[in-house]
């Protein structure tokens, strides 16, 4: 071999040498490839795209180029790639909180007096602070007709539900709901406030009204707790008064059981002593029939018995000075 054959064969080529031009082919095979990659993309897009799921207790609205198309519940479901799917928790319960806010759950909350000031039917201010529990009940309405998503929303819907239990408070009266009235204030407040977001069509469903706390107002704490002290006093001397008029009662109705008690024991007695009176003389009846003399002669050695053993007789004898004993009567023997 030459030697500038050797060294023209084996020499480095530079970037800017012309390089031949190569045909590049792709073969059948390369191309059914290349097209089965892009079909399992756009077929794992679409599966992608296409099943949604609605987890436990929730509720989708769908949306076609934004305009709404349906409601579907839990589990798995198909749609269609370019749909939107919004989700809502139809079961978690939210709180609107009136009076006091919570700063730190259980620890640190914020009053709100104007909130709490509220009059009642006898024209008088009580501080109520209360809870009004809800949870999402239509999607549709809350999230389309209502577009409930800002504060402002919550704000306006809150309101509501405050103008109705402001009217509640204002059907009762100061003392009852101090005392006794507050299961009853709960109740008539729920149920007014669950018409009204019924009747707008707000999709909220009221869970439970809650009151928290009732008190006074500080200028008239001082006075109010006079009237209680009062009232404490009141009751106490009413249930002392109670108290003795109920044990008098018992102590006549127990003697008048004794008296009753003797009364029929003496009625007894005395019908048992007229029966064996009857029955005695029914026999001397029939005796006396048979044998007069005999019955009379009896009778007048029983009455004469009977005379003689009360009687205090004294037999007296100026020939001696005996004592005469007549049976168990003593009888005295002595001058006239």
């Amino acid at each position: 071999m030459e030697i500038w054959k050797f060294f023209n064969v084996n020499k480095v080529r530079r970037l800017d040498d012309e390089w031949p031009p190569r045909n590049i082919r792709l073969s059948d095979l390369n191309v059914k490839l290349i097209a089965s990659l892009i079909a399992v993309i756009i077929i794992a897009f679409l599966a992608l795209h296409s099943f949604y799921t609605v987890p436990l207790g929730s509720q989708a609205l769908l949306f076609r180029f934004g305009r709404y198309i349906g409601t579907t519940d839990q589990g798995l479901h198909f749609k269609e790639p370019w749909a939107e799917v919004v989700k809502f928790d139809v079961q978690e319960i939210r709180r609107f909180e009136f009076g006091e806010k919570t700063q730190t759950v259980g620890k640190n909350y914020s009053a709100n007096e104007s909130e709490q000031k509220m009059v009642t039917s006898d024209s008088k201010i009580l501080l109520i602070s209360w809870v009004a529990q809800w949870r999402i009940q239509d999607p549709y309405q809350y999230f389309i007709t209502n577009n409930i998503n800002t504060e402002g929303d919550f704000r306006l819907i809150s309101g509501l539900a405050e103008a109705d239990f402001r009217k509640e408070v204002a059907n009762m009266k100061y003392e009852d709901i101090l005392t006794t009235g507050k299961v009853a204030l709960s109740a008539n407040a729920k149920a007014r406030i669950t018409n009204t977001f019924k009747s707008l069509g707000v999709g909220i469903a009221i869970v439970d009204v809650l009151i928290s706390e009732v008190k006074v107002p500080p200028s008239v704490q001082a006075s109010y707790n006079d009237v209680e002290t009062a009232k404490q006093a009141k009751t106490s001397a009413i249930n002392e008064a109670e108290a003795y008029a109920n044990k008098t009662i018992e102590d006549a109705k127990g003697r008048a059981q004794v008296a009753m008690n003797n009364a029929e024991a003496y009625k007894v007695n005395k019908i048992a002593d007229a029966t064996a009176v009857s029955t005695r003389l029914d026999s001397l009846n029939a005796m006396y029939v048979s044998n007069p003399e005999l019955v009379r002669t009896n009778l007048w050695y029983e009455n004469i018995q009977d005379v003689l053993s009360r009687l205090n007789i004294i037999f007296v004898d100026g020939s001696n000075n005996n004592n005469i004993f007549l049976g168990d009567v003593p009888v005295v023997v002595g001058q006239k």
